[in-house]
């Protein structure tokens, strides 16, 4: 598979971004998931369904997205819950899982890595604080203190496509003489297993279904795509600023060729109506569709 390709806008891809959103970002939720997976978990494993929760030993609401509960029931598949983008349901997996473990999980994906180049240095992501059990809730949907770079997020994405191995990103493929022939290729470097091939299987079905899920333009025809789109929440007064949409793929889902994270932060020209399903995944959809056709 290609090395991680990546989709900004504005800041330089190597500087986190805020990662708090409403509904859910898939790197704190496939973190989370991931966790749960090793944890024993499945695509059935059931979670809350609620419309909102109260963050544990608070008066403060955890909601999604419009306060919309995640199915019919009282409770919902790990699988419709990732598709649906239900922050009630993760940040109820995070609090059973525990801050230890998510950290874990979130680390084998390349979190807090200092030493990150592609060979340009590139900001560390993080988790940020989680002081208590509310806090705990935040961060499994990648709300509070948690910050990421598109590229960690190309590489969480890559990761789940490559089996769960994750492999040391890279800017340049190789290097060509006057003549255009190689004088330098750059060899894959697997840096570590952040999960098992699968968990990683189960994890990519489960985007397959978010990708279905999924509205927005631009779908790719005859191709199929494993996904999770997010939309961000950012600043001192999250519901009154722009929030900033992502989307995160591979493709083909069963043979990956290409892994891609895209951010449009404040949501471009979309403002507080913006959402990763509509303003990211359709730049996503277009860079996968014309890499793939001209392979």
């Amino acid at each position: 598979m290609e090395a991680a390709h990546v989709q900004g806008r504005e800041r330089p891809a190597d500087q986190p971004r805020d990662a708090g959103t409403v509904p859910g970002r898939f790197d704190a939720q496939g973190r989370g998931r991931a966790g749960a997976l090793a944890d024993g978990k499945n695509k059935d494993t059931q979670y809350t369904a609620a419309g909102t929760i109260k963050l544990p030993n608070t008066q403060t609401d955890l909601p999604n997205f419009n306060g919309t509960p995640c199915g019919p029931g009282q409770t919902v598949s790990m699988e419709t819950a990732l598709a649906k983008s239900c922050n009630t349901a993760f940040g109820e997996m995070a609090g059973q899982l525990g801050a230890n473990k998510l950290r874990r999980q979130a680390e084998k994906f390349g979190f807090n890595d200092p030493d990150l180049a592609v060979p340009l240095p590139v900001e560390a992501s993080t988790l940020g604080s989680i002081p208590d059990d509310a806090a705990l809730y935040q961060t499994g949907i990648g709300q509070r203190d948690v910050q990421i770079t598109p590229l960690e997020n190309a590489v969480v994405a890559a990761t789940i496509a490559n089996g769960g191995k994750r492999m040391q990103p890279y800017l340049v493929s190789k290097i060509l003489g006057p003549d255009l022939k190689s004088i330098d290729d750059t060899k894959p470097d697997e840096v570590e297993t952040a999960m098992s091939s699968a968990n990683a299987a189960a994890l990519r079905d489960m985007m397959i279904q978010s990708e279905i899920n999924t509205g927005g333009e631009g779908r790719l025809q005859n191709i199929q795509v494993a996904s999770k789109t997010g939309t961000a929440e950012h600043g001192a007064k999250p519901l009154e600023n722009k929030p900033h949409a992502w989307y995160i793929a591979f493709a083909p889902a069963q043979k990956p060729e290409i892994a891609i994270a895209v951010i449009v932060e404040d949501g471009g020209d979309r403002g507080l109506g913006a959402t990763g399903g509509k303003v990211a995944a359709p730049i996503g959809r277009a860079v996968m569709n014309a890499y793939l056709a001209g392979r």
